[in-house]
């Protein structure tokens, strides 16, 4: 292409004219040193042929406009090569930033995603502007047509690479945007979910270290019952809260910031789930013990209470009491040791 030989050409011109300035610097000096000498009629005739050599001298003006459109062609040229490297490098560049935001930036959040790649959209569409402004130029820079030249074929493919692979660029980095759009709207679901779900959490954590309150009396056991079953529904209720959570951040285009959270908050809530299984277990057994004990003191105190003919000593003989009372004893302790061990 010019562009490689042309400092050639630009020393040719350089060196011409430097020779025909010489010259005519010399043939000048000649002349004025001439014309102190010469007579009159002598010194027209000089003074007729120094003019008609500097007419010719033209020659070198039409000479640099000659070099001065080439100059200018070669520099447009340069330009335009300059151009697609520069895109050359700067797409690849771009390429690895919009994998570092979609597939290493889990520790931003999705608007710092949507703020970077907006960004990166900006230059993008700066890029292919710029791109398209040197395929525009390309026309009147390089020949056109089934046969040129293979330096202007070379020139032609490696624009086209550069504006396919920009252009592409371009949707991928859009459809990237879209998504973290997308995300913003799934990361406040899971944020709210666990701005839910946290509190609740730390407040049940101190309320499993605490115990069971060991009551006195059937009531205060029942009660104690509806407390340790409503912690238990509590419990299922906020799982399910955070399990909606973790569902629209799995949604999301990257979530490896919310798997790491929701695996720890799992992880405590199931020892939680585990004190509840527990009180669960042990207040259902006290409170069947204890109806057990009740419904046994209110059938012998029925008896006792109940004028005793002959059919009632048949049916509640002594030797039945005291095996009533016998039971009344075991069931007693059992539930004195089920209150123990709350």
């Amino acid at each position: 292409m010019p562009k490689k030989i042309w400092p050639r050409g630009k020393k040719i011109f350089a060196d011409t004219k430097n020779v025909i300035d010489t010259m005519f610097n010399s043939i000048q000096k000649d002349y004025d040193c001439m014309t102190l000498t010469l007579p009159d009629d002598k010194k027209d005739f000089v003074k007729k042929e120094v003019k008609a050599v500097s007419e010719k001298l033209e020659v070198v003006g039409r000479f640099k406009e000659k070099v001065d459109v080439i100059d200018d062609y070669v520099s447009q040229l340069n330009n335009f090569d300059v151009t697609l490297k520069t895109i050359d490098k700067w797409m690849k560049e771009a390429d690895a930033n919009l994998d570092e935001i979609r597939n290493h930036s889990h520790k931003l959040t999705p608007e710092d995603r949507v703020s970077s790649t907006m960004e990166l959209q900006e230059d993008v569409a700066e890029k292919v502007e710029i791109i398209n402004k040197a395929i525009a130029s390309e026309k009147d820079l390089l020949p056109q047509g089934d046969e040129v030249p293979k330096d202007a074929k070379d020139f032609k493919i490696e624009m086209n690479r550069i504006d396919d692979y920009v252009t592409d660029l371009k949707k991928r980095t859009l459809k990237t945007c879209e998504e973290f759009s997308e995300d913003v709207k799934y990361w406040a679901e899971y944020k709210t979910g666990i701005r839910g779900f946290r509190p609740w959490l730390e407040s049940s954590e101190e309320k499993a270290k605490g115990g069971l309150s060991k009551p006195s009396t059937l009531d205060e056991a029942n009660a104690m019952m509806a407390n340790v079953n409503n912690f238990d529904q509590s419990c299922l209720k906020h799982l399910k809260i955070l399990e909606n959570a973790e569902a629209a951040s799995l949604k999301m285009t990257t979530h490896k910031e919310a798997d790491d959270e929701v695996k720890v908050l799992k992880e405590r809530y199931a020892k939680v789930k585990v004190v509840s299984d527990e009180w669960m277990k042990k207040a259902d057994t006290l409170v069947k013990e204890w109806k057990l004990l009740d419904n046994t003191v209110n059938e012998l105190n029925s008896w006792v209470a109940t004028d005793r003919g002959a059919e009632t000593e048949q049916n509640f003989s002594l030797e039945k009491m005291e095996s009533t009372l016998g039971e009344l004893k075991n069931i007693f302790k059992e539930k004195e040791r089920l209150v123990e061990n709350l």
